[in-house]
């Protein structure tokens, strides 16, 4: 049998019913919800310890602790220098002027200067590299520019670099890229021969660049072809004599440094170059809409009758 309830609890259970079955009506809260919870982090002022360098290195030194000295400067290498010191002026006609005239001993003055300038640079030379000889040195160079030149017939820039200076190998390979080079040498006129040396320093006195200017009488022979294989300069079948005035340098200080080719002299005397052969397009007959190349070209060679 149930238990009787009591008369309060009836009437409470009643009304949570009755409330339970009302629709539930949406009311606008005008409560406001903070979007940032959490507090900025600020970070405390740092104070430092040492006020001064002078106290921070008195405090490693205390400590035992031994500092390098901070080097703001870097290192650079000067494997060659930009220009030529000296340049070696060719005289006109090649030195071929008669002494018994003005001009021939205006000309052997100034030899006979430049003479006691080059000695004095062979000294300085001698005094880094003492197997440095005159007499020996021509046909070295000579042999220096006969393989620089031959490394660009087959692009061997890797070879290229120890034969020549950094100033001297955009000079030679500059425009060369889609273009197919053809060089040979055939003989020696005349015996190549130191004209000029010269000794200098850069940056400091201790960065010492030796330079020495030879001339080269030669017979090359030299063609160069675009890249679709036409001829644009030069024959290979036709030798020309050539007279150069060539530089070589070496950074003397450098242990492990070579002579290289350096630059050429170009007197002003000297006669022009050849110009590079250009081909151009021949434009064709002008075609109608309705007409086709073999169409108008057989209708041009036709003979126009009287």
């Amino acid at each position: 049998m149930a238990a009787p309830i009591p008369q309060g609890l009836s009437r409470l259970s009643r009304v949570l019913g009755w409330w339970s079955r009302q629709p539930v009506l949406v009311t606008q809260s005008s409560a406001i919800v903070p979007v940032r919870t959490k507090k900025r982090f600020t970070p405390p002022v740092y104070q430092p310890k040492f006020k001064t360098e002078k106290e921070f290195m008195e405090h490693a030194r205390k400590a035992g602790l031994v500092i390098p000295p901070e080097k703001l400067d870097h290192p650079i290498h000067l494997a060659c220098t930009a220009g030529i010191f000296d340049a070696y002026i060719p005289p006109e006609g090649d030195a071929r002027i008669s002494s018994l005239l003005k001009e021939g001993l205006i000309q052997r003055t100034e030899r006979m200067k430049k003479t006691v300038a080059s000695q004095m640079s062979i000294r300085r030379i001698k005094d880094y590299d003492a197997n440095f000889k005159i007499k020996d040195f021509p046909e070295k160079a000579k042999d220096i520019f006969i393989e620089a030149h031959l490394c660009l017939n087959n692009s061997d820039h890797d070879r290229l670099h120890t034969l020549v200076t950094e100033h001297c190998f955009p000079d030679m390979t500059w425009d060369i890229k889609y273009k197919t080079v053809r060089w040979s040498f055939v003989e020696s006129l005349e015996p190549s021969h130191v004209v000029q040396v010269r000794c200098s320093s850069m940056m400091n006195q201790g960065n010492v660049y030796g330079q020495v200017t030879v001339r080269m009488h030669t017979r090359q022979t030299l063609a160069i072809y675009d890249r679709f294989g036409r001829l644009m300069y030069g024959q290979e079948d036709v030798p020309r004599d050539v007279l150069e005035y060539v530089v070589f340098e070496k950074q003397l200080t450098n242990p492990y440094g070579s002579w290289r080719m350096h630059s050429k002299i170009v007197p002003p005397w000297a006669p022009p170059k050849q110009p590079i052969l250009k081909t151009v397009m021949i434009p064709g007959p002008q075609l109608k809409p309705e007409e086709e190349y073999e169409e108008a070209q057989g209708e041009a060679q036709k003979p126009q009758l009287a």
